[in-house]
């Protein structure tokens, strides 16, 4: 398999370790997002090249893409985050020309490993977020001697089984919203009985019968509560994004579902547009759904107002997905002596704080942040900074997080 590479190199002379970008989804490519990476470590580039690898399923690795949206049925993104018949359609169609067992992260790490000793590099600078921080956690386990320092961002656990924590997860950060729309003067104003219109437009979407417009499209389809509801739970990641929740509620409970039909095809179309999805399938259905309970399911998801859905979803989705048979001890925690700093939002409604409780007793030279008021994978203007002096002292130690203050919520939307 040709795997995708490019290196920016330092603006002086460079030394041996590179920074090297993990990318989350899982889907997510790097070398399209260069500009961005050559901005954000530019004062570490002035010595440093930094190393971009699509993984591969990505990018120029032999991108795995699937049309899960279809502009000619809305109907069908309106009901499924992962409609079956685009799913099964993507599976066929890219066996035919990939073995969909071979994209695993365990294949990734070998993969970043032969690209680093070819390219005659020391020992790597690794920069993981989201779910990017699996494919840290499995490299540093893999292949320890090889990186240098560490950075996991909304740290995603190796031995945690995401699907099942989304729905509480999603119901503290929406909760979380609305607790705070009620400390905020103009929104408590504008949206004085949020939680009763809340609960009352999940009701009307519950029953089936709320039908909708399509822009540009004649006649009217069914919006289903599920759906809107995982579009919710993506909206809470970040407050930025959760801060256009009240005023939606509020016209839905009025009758105008407009917005929820732009925000969630918006959603699948930007999905496609982001994401191989087909990488995506190839990692969560093995490294994740493989391992759900129907128990688990039931404990884990009863009382939210995400429900079963996304679990459900998945779990749909990826009896159609070949199956990969990991190592008996490929979920056990990570343990790691390689100086990891740890960074994570509180107000995080994907990966929440105690996931990075959860993970960072494994690692015996961290550095544990906190970053106050904000959400999923976001940084504070202290992070570059921290950031700089741990790549460049190599440790943990030494490294002072005081600067990291508390930053307000966005205002919300009233109008």
């Amino acid at each position: 398999m040709r795997i995708g590479l490019a290196v920016i190199p330092a603006t002086r002379e460079a030394q041996a370790d590179p920074l090297v970008p993990l990318m989350g989804g899982p889907g997510e490519e790097a070398i399209s997002a260069a500009a961005y990476f050559a901005e954000q470590f530019a004062p570490l580039r002035r010595d440093h090249d930094i190393l971009l690898v699509d993984q591969r399923g990505t990018g120029r690795s032999n991108t795995l893409r699937c049309d899960l949206y279809a502009a000619d049925d809305p109907a069908a993104s309106l009901r499924d985050l992962f409609p079956p018949a685009a799913v099964k359609r993507c599976e066929q169609q890219l066996s035919g020309r990939a073995d969909l067992t071979q994209y695993t992260y365990t294949h990734f790490a070998n993969d970043l490993e032969q690209v680093r000793r070819a390219l005659g590099y020391g020992t790597m600078n690794i920069f993981g977020g989201s779910y990017g921080t699996r494919a840290a956690q499995v490299l540093m386990r893999d292949y320890p001697q090889s990186v240098r320092t560490a950075y996991l961002g909304s740290v995603v656990p190796i031995d945690v089984i995401t699907p099942l924590t989304m729905a509480k997860s999603a119901q503290v950060a929406l909760d979380s919203t609305l607790e705070a729309c009620v400390a905020e003067s103009a929104c408590n104003a504008a949206f004085p009985n949020l939680r009763e219109e809340f609960r009352q437009v999940m009701a009307r979407l519950g029953t089936a019968e709320v039908r909708v417009a399509i822009p540009g499209r004649s006649g009217i389809l069914p919006i289903r509560r599920g759906r809107v509801m995982e579009w919710f739970r993506s909206l809470n990641y970040r407050p930025s994004t959760a801060a256009e929740l009240p005023w939606m509620i509020h016209r839905a409970y009025l009758g105008d579902f407009g917005p929820f039909v732009e925000g969630v095809l918006s959603n699948a179309r930007s999905a496609d547009a982001g994401l191989s999805f087909g990488l995506f399938f190839a990692i969560t259905c093995n490294d994740d759904v493989a391992f759900m309970r129907e128990e688990e399911i039931v404990r884990e998801t009863q009382g939210t107002f995400l429900g079963d859905y996304r679990a459900r979803q998945q779990q749909a989705a990826c009896k159609q997905w070949p199956k990969v048979s990991h190592p008996a001890d490929y979920r056990t925690p990570v343990s790691s002596a390689v100086p990891t700093l740890f960074v994570s939002g509180d107000l995080d409604g994907a990966s929440p704080l105690w996931m990075m409780e959860h993970a960072a007793p494994g690692f015996s030279n961290r550095l544990e942040v906190v970053l106050r008021g904000k959400g999923h994978t976001d940084v504070t203007d202290c992070i570059p900074g921290l950031y700089e002096q741990f790549v460049r002292s190599g440790d943990t130690r030494g490294l002072d997080a005081s600067a990291c203050k508390p930053v307000p919520r966005p205002p919300f939307k009233t109008r």
